[in-house]
């Protein structure tokens, strides 16, 4: 029955007021049809999701409300989302022209806060995020602005006004056409405060060391016959270039690297002579009042290349020679003599080794000659036959032969650690286990870059691999997250990082902060064109591939798969080279597994015959082609 007929038989006028008033009104909705219709609903999952200027545009529209609106700016967590919206822009924006703005515009919100409500963890936040900027970003036109603002917020924290005048004097030597010299130089004519508020008289510079200058380290090296890696570590980030002196037909020449705002120490001025591989010998000096320069004599030279590495900040120098000539002379005092079965050295030059600290040699697990790797199930009748004649894929040089094994961490780096186990101890002993079985199963040549607990900086690493020349490079670690839960298993390449997990690994096996692998972006773009990305992943899938089916009969494991990050110690790697993250130590049942000698058993062998599998591979595509 319509409601309209309905109504016709109630007691109509029997109701009283609201009753009228509701009935009236529910009949005059069922007339009146779609004119009083529910709105359209649009779906969540259709709306688009705003751009980085969409998001900055709105950040900077709610700054200006906290600044306008009492009611919004009396709240102190207001401006601190405020300033933390902005740094997330810079995060997703890191590479483009909104990374740099919204990094200065955290900054300035920070500083804004700490102006408002006077907590020294806002000043703190500012000061980081202005020195981040002048750091990450130093070509950009807002550097030495970032530069003036840290020097303001270094002059209000207590303990920091030393800092003062060195961001003014950097402001002044980096950036002498930027449009804070003035206020900079005036800085540095003002005399400072102390904490009790009584100006006191500018100190004046020690008489020999050049003030506010970068001290440079004694240069580190590694070196082999047409391989070498210069390492240097000034104790700031300074600016930095490299040119060739002497050209002479691919004969002896001069590589020249100028390290601004540096200074070398007297001590450590004078020549050092290499015996070893082409580099002939070191030369650091004094170029000028703020330009400290070291020189490489070069028996031969075919080209270089040259970035930086942050936390702690250090220049590396890859050279390549041609065939190096015999190098004539003594060795410098500080030199050790060669080892036998170690064909790379590993020095520092003019430098005496650190107390308390052995660094061990490059150890060969064999020294058999260059062999091809067997399958598994082959006898020994059947290795015997096969070193008397190559395969196809051998003859054209495309066998892998030798094999570079990276244990993570070491010495004074103990890694991740967790229910009593620390990552250093972890990976060694499971690199020996790969090892063992590389060699003695499938016949490779295999060197570890460490073989007990001993400290070796990450670029250190690298060099190893490019100094052996070696054919493939697996740098074996364990995985670490706050959330206990976390488990699985995942490989690595080198390449920009694209999800937070693995920025947060690689920030763990770096040492250093998810911020400071943003600056690997421009690094990398730079080299990423030069290094073995294709055959890097390739590798890992096969190495990924063989853990997670291999370990999913006994210890079934999470396969986290394949992904790509920033990672130091794959830096420079001339051949294929990826990271194992083998298991989280921070899981209980992971650590559990990790403590079973079994269960790294099963790792080592799945992992090895993920590379015999990558290697036959390439065989396989080579002959085929």
């Amino acid at each position: 029955m319509p409601l309209t007929t309905l109504f016709t038989f109630l007691p109509f006028a029997r109701l009283r007021g609201m009753a009228r008033l509701c009935i009236a009104f529910l009949l005059l909705i069922v007339t009146a049809g779609p004119a009083f219709s529910a709105p359209k609903v649009t779906k969540i999952g259709a709306t688009k999701q705003p751009t980085a200027e969409q998001q900055y545009k709105a950040t900077r529209d709610f700054s200006e409300r906290l600044e306008h609106e009492p009611v919004l700016g009396k709240v102190h967590d207001n401006w601190i989302k405020c300033a933390q919206r902005f740094h997330a822009i810079h995060t997703s924006e890191r590479t483009r022209e909104l990374g740099p703005v919204s990094l200065f515009m955290a900054g300035k919100t920070y500083r804004r806060t700490f102006d408002l409500f006077k907590m020294p963890q806002d000043l703190d936040a500012a000061l980081k995020s202005f020195l981040d900027l002048a750091d990450i970003y130093p070509g950009h036109t807002l550097a030495d602005d970032a530069l003036y603002e840290a020097a303001e917020c270094a002059r209000m924290s207590p303990g920091k006004e030393s800092l003062v005048n060195d961001l003014y004097l950097k402001i002044v030597t980096v950036y002498p056409q930027g449009d804070q010299v003035k206020k900079a130089k005036a800085g540095l004519q003002q005399p400072q405060k102390s904490k009790l508020g009584t100006p006191q008289p500018a100190q004046a510079a020690a008489p020999r060391t050049p003030p506010r200058l970068a001290a440079l380290t004694p240069v580190k090296y590694w070196s082999s016959d047409d391989y070498c890696r210069i390492v240097l570590q000034p104790d700031a980030p300074v600016p930095f270039s490299a040119k060739v002196l002497n050209q002479n037909n691919n004969q002896e020449r001069q590589l020249a690297i100028d390290l601004g705002q540096s200074y070398i120490d007297q001590k450590n001025r004078r020549p050092f002579l290499v015996r070893t591989g082409f580099l002939k010998a070191i030369r650091s000096d004094q170029l000028n009042g703020d330009t400290a320069r070291v020189v490489l004599d070069l028996t031969s030279f075919s080209g270089y290349k040259i970035f930086s590495l942050p936390d702690p900040f250090r220049v590396i120098v890859d050279i390549r020679g041609g065939t190096a000539n015999p190098v004539v002379g003594q060795p410098a005092k500080a030199a050790a003599p060669p080892l036998p079965a170690a064909p790379q050295i590993v020095r520092e030059a003019a430098a005496k080794p650190p107390i308390n600290e052995t660094r061990s040699p490059i150890v060969s697990l064999t020294e058999q000659k260059k062999r091809s790797p067997q399958p598994l199930g082959t006898s020994l009748a059947g290795k015997e036959k096969s070193r008397e004649k190559l395969s196809l894929a051998q003859q054209l040089g495309l066998g892998v032969r030798k094999i570079v094994i990276d244990p993570g961490h070491g010495g004074k780096d103990p890694g991740a650690m967790a229910f009593g186990l620390k990552e250093k101890d972890i990976t060694l002993a499971l690199s020996k286990k790969i090892a063992k079985i590389l060699n003695e199963t499938y016949q490779y040549e295999v060197v570890l870059t460490r073989n007990k607990d001993a400290f070796i900086p990450l670029e250190e690493r690298t060099a190893i691999a490019n100094a052996q020349k070696s054919d493939l490079f697996i740098s074996i670690h364990t995985n670490a997250h706050s959330d206990q839960g976390k488990s699985g298993i995942e490989t690595y390449f080198l390449n920009l990082a694209t999800d937070a997990n693995a920025m947060h690994v690689a920030a763990l096996e770096n040492a250093t902060s998810t911020h400071s692998i943003g600056e690997m972006q421009n690094i990398l773009s730079t080299m990423m064109q030069n290094s073995k990305v294709v055959e890097s992943t390739r590798l890992a899938q096969f190495v990924q591939s063989n853990l997670s089916s291999g370990l999913g009969r006994g210890y079934k494991r999470h396969n986290l798969g394949v992904k790509q990050a920033p990672f130091y110690v794959l830096i420079g790697a001339d051949m294929p080279a990826i990271l194992a993250e083998i298991s989280f130590i921070t899981n209980p049942e992971e650590a559990k597994l990790l403590r079973n000698d079994q269960y790294l058993d099963q790792i080592a062998s799945h992992l090895a015959a993920g590379i015999a599998a990558y290697v036959d591979h390439r065989h396989t595509a080579a002959v085929t082609q």
